[in-house]
């Protein structure tokens, strides 16, 4: 139980609003224009599996302490307070977000595909807009942010044969 003081995970709240109906999977599936690019970001976690929520109802069980996408992005040194920091399918995150996880000495992926596309905020009108990565704007575009850790040639091994966890710098 004391060990969960230490230990943070990040809901993927960004994620939730970008499966959302009329949101980045409609226009990347070609159900809607542009104006799917920019989508409300929730005020409740109430994910799909796309975001992770099975993860994060089992690491609230187990007593681990959360923030959301929101949290980190509008105060990056949240995550300095905590010794580790468990990211589930964090899949679409600010450039502060992306930097503040990245530099984070301990950091754990239980997802692949995180850190996978650039989003901007706009707390005024309390929505995201997919600026890069993921195929926009340039279909060529994977990863959003060039990031050399990116895993996600492992997101569709959904068998998980030979499932392990592997370090790398601050990554695990």
């Amino acid at each position: 139980p004391n060990k969960t003081k230490y230990i943070v995970f990040v809901y993927p709240i960004f994620t939730q609003a970008a499966y959302s109906n009329n949101g980045f999977y409609d226009y990347y599936n070609k159900k809607c224009d542009n104006s799917c690019l920019t989508v409300s970001i929730p005020t409740k976690i109430n994910g799909v599996q796309a975001s992770s929520i099975a993860g994060a109802l089992v690491l609230r069980t187990l007593g681990y302490p959360h923030v959301t996408d929101v949290d980190v992005d509008k105060n990056p040194d949240i995550l300095k307070q905590y010794k580790r920091v468990i990211i589930l399918h964090n899949e679409y995150v600010t450039k502060k977000e992306f930097n503040a996880i990245t530099s984070h000495p301990d950091v754990i992926y239980l997802y692949p595909n995180s850190l996978y596309a650039e989003v901007q905020t706009n707390y005024n009108t309390n929505t995201i807009t997919l600026i890069k990565g993921h195929g926009y704007p340039d279909l060529n575009l994977r990863n959003g942010f060039g990031w050399s850790s990116d895993n996600s040639r492992y997101e569709y091994n959904v068998e998980c044969n030979n499932w392990n966890f592997y370090k790398k710098d601050n990554v695990t």
